[in-house]
């Protein structure tokens, strides 16, 4: 129903009071309409940009990170991972060392990246550190079928069913320490075996090229 059809009968046909109803009413369906997407604007399984960034510092998690890699210095032939002399407009070449910088550079993480970090934070803030509790973070952050196990000598294994696990992925697992754990616990990675796993002629249940995933090590 209109709401205009809702005046009493003598501003019926007031063409000001029909205009300034009419007016109205198409600016509380658009802020209903706004109202409408903000959960869906910060849902984080979908939330890009700016909205991602607005969960990212509900739960405390920065979209910079910082010393995540090594700074392309500069380096003559034999030093480790130094760059030489600029060559042409695609090779830089390497970045002069100065006294007291910093030997790694932050990077600012896309989307994908974040939203993983994220959810990491967020299994991390609210853990109450049980199996039970570890295993349904990991099930949040990668799938149900990562689980971890006790181990009853101050370490927790935790199996990971990731099969497109990133290089940005196995580095906060490996030094950032952000997946959920008991004080004091160690915990020892493992990658789950994918169903179709890669393998050459011989090897049982593995699949071949075009055919078999190939497994990578945490």
């Amino acid at each position: 129903m209109a709401y205009e059809n809702l005046l009493i009968w003598q501003y019926k046909t007031k063409p000001k009071a029909l205009g300034t109803i009419k007016l109205l009413t198409k600016i509380f369906e658009s802020s209903w309409h706004g109202i409408q997407t903000l959960p869906k604007a910060l849902d984080i399984e979908t939330a890009t940009g700016k909205n991602l960034d607005l969960i990212g510092k509900h739960v405390g998690q920065n979209r910079i990170l910082t010393d995540f890699n090594a700074r392309p210095l500069f380096g003559f032939y034999g030093a480790e991972n130094g760059l030489g002399f600029r060559r042409n407009r695609v090779s830089a070449g390497g970045v002069f060392y100065r006294y007291k910088d910093s030997l790694k550079q932050s990077i600012r993480l896309n989307d994908t990246d974040y939203r993983f970090l994220i959810k990491c934070r967020i299994a991390k803030n609210y853990q109450t550190a049980t199996i039970g509790d570890v295993s349904r973070m990991l099930a949040f952050i990668f799938s149900n079928n990562s689980i971890a196990y006790d181990n009853f000598d101050m370490t927790l294994s935790v199996f990971i069913e990731d099969q497109s696990l990133s290089t940005f992925k196995r580095y906060v697992i490996k030094n950032l320490d952000i997946l959920p754990r008991p004080v004091g616990v160690g915990i020892k990675y493992y990658l789950a075996v994918p169903d179709k796993p890669f393998g050459f002629k011989g090897a049982p249940d593995a699949g071949g090229f075009n055919e078999g995933i190939f497994m990578r090590f945490i």
